[in-house]
């Protein structure tokens, strides 16, 4: 049975990607087997609680969760089992701590503990410096103790070309297999750089045939779009305000002219026709959605609302070239949109506004 499995919770009508484990939890005067959720917005739950990793230690703490319940205690399975048992664990509530943080980092594709310890690798055979060899040591350490032996996916040396680097020469490590030693020289450092080399320049290798038609992601560096408020006005030039969706651009949909964006999507998300011309003669964007919070939303709003808003975007940038132009001079960085609205679109959230300016961007280079 694997570790953990997948998961997944609604937030704001998006999905939210999750792992969970079994653990017990106290009540009363027993103990039930249940799961341990995680999520990628880094909310941990069991049974009713909703909490996050300070919450999660803290139960640890206080006996509220265990791994292992006190001898004789009164264990529940629900709907299989119940009685007393006498369990024992390999892990500790801080190993599984460790695990769920890597488990939140790869649910929001960053490196995990194992992933910077190889960085740190790399750095370190390229740069063999006191400095980065102290952090490949804290890093190192930082991975659950349990998974260590796998962090470099290496089935025949485990970690022991860490172990190696990590060691001063002249003194003895464990070796690979159990019961036998190694003693660190000179030479055997050596050998474990040019391991790290190695694999260094063989992920280089497979990264290069693995994107034949382009990197797997934007390279440059990202940029914050939206998020300003301009009460007095709009600045001029507006340089990349302009691709705020309050930004005054009049769009058309459904025949019908709209002073923003904004005041087209939400006029668009009731059938009210009275409602929707109250949005759409509001003063500001930001009126426009306030006024919106209290019309009627359509039965299936939340199933088209991502089609109307690409669809408002692409009718603003084909509507005024220059705006376009200001969309494709952020060449192929990475759009990250920030507003005090829904998290749906904001990148507080999902960043749906920035990765649908980041499709418009790449449909009007292909023209």
């Amino acid at each position: 049975m694997p570790d953990t499995t997948p998961t997944w919770r609604t937030v704001d009508d998006d999905v939210v990607r999750g792992q969970q484990r079994l653990i017990f939890v106290r009540e009363r005067d027993h103990h039930v087997l249940t799961t341990l959720r995680v999520y990628a917005d880094g909310v941990v739950i069991w049974r009713w609680t909703s909490s996050d990793f300070d919450g999660l230690r803290a139960a640890f703490d206080d006996g509220t969760l265990t791994l292992t319940p006190p001898e004789d205690a009164r264990i529940v399975v629900s709907g299989t089992a119940a009685g007393p048992a006498s369990l024992e664990s390999w892990l500790t509530p801080e190993q599984v701590i460790a695990d769920l943080a890597d488990e939140v980092d790869r649910l929001n594709d960053r490196p995990d503990s194992s992933g910077r310890c190889r960085d740190a690798l790399i750095a370190y055979a390229a740069e063999p410096s006191r400095s980065n060899l102290e952090i490949v040591r804290e890093r190192y350490h930082a991975v659950p103790e349990h998974r260590r032996i796998y962090m470099l996916g290496d089935m025949d040396r485990n970690d022991v070309p860490v172990r190696i680097l990590l060691a001063e020469p002249g003194e003895t490590i464990p070796a690979r297999r159990p019961g036998r030693t190694l003693t660190v020289t000179p030479g055997a450092r050596e050998q474990a750089l040019e391991y790290f080399r190695r694999r260094e320049r063989g992920v280089a290798e497979s990264r290069e045939r693995d994107t034949a038609d382009g990197p797997e992601t934007a390279i440059a560096v990202p940029l914050q779009v939206g998020g300003h408020v301009y009460p007095q006005g709009w600045p001029d030039p507006p340089g990349l305000e302009v691709l705020q969706i309050d930004y005054p651009a009049p769009v058309v949909h459904g025949g019908r002219e709209y002073p923003t964006v904004m005041h087209a999507y939400w006029a668009l998300s009731t059938d009210d026709a009275d409602w929707r011309d109250r949005i759409a003669a509001a003063v500001r964007g930001f009126d426009a959605r306030v006024t919106a919070e209290k019309a009627p939303r359509r039965d299936n709003w939340p199933a088209v609302r991502l089609g109307v808003m690409a669809a408002l975007l692409r009718d603003k940038f084909d509507r005024h070239p220059a705006m376009a132009r200001q969309l494709q001079e952020t060449g192929d960085a990475r759009l990250i949109y920030t507003d005090g609205g829904p998290r749906y679109w904001s990148s507080h959230g999902t960043n749906w506004l920035g990765r649908l300016l980041e499709l418009v961007r790449s449909e009007l280079a292909g023209r």
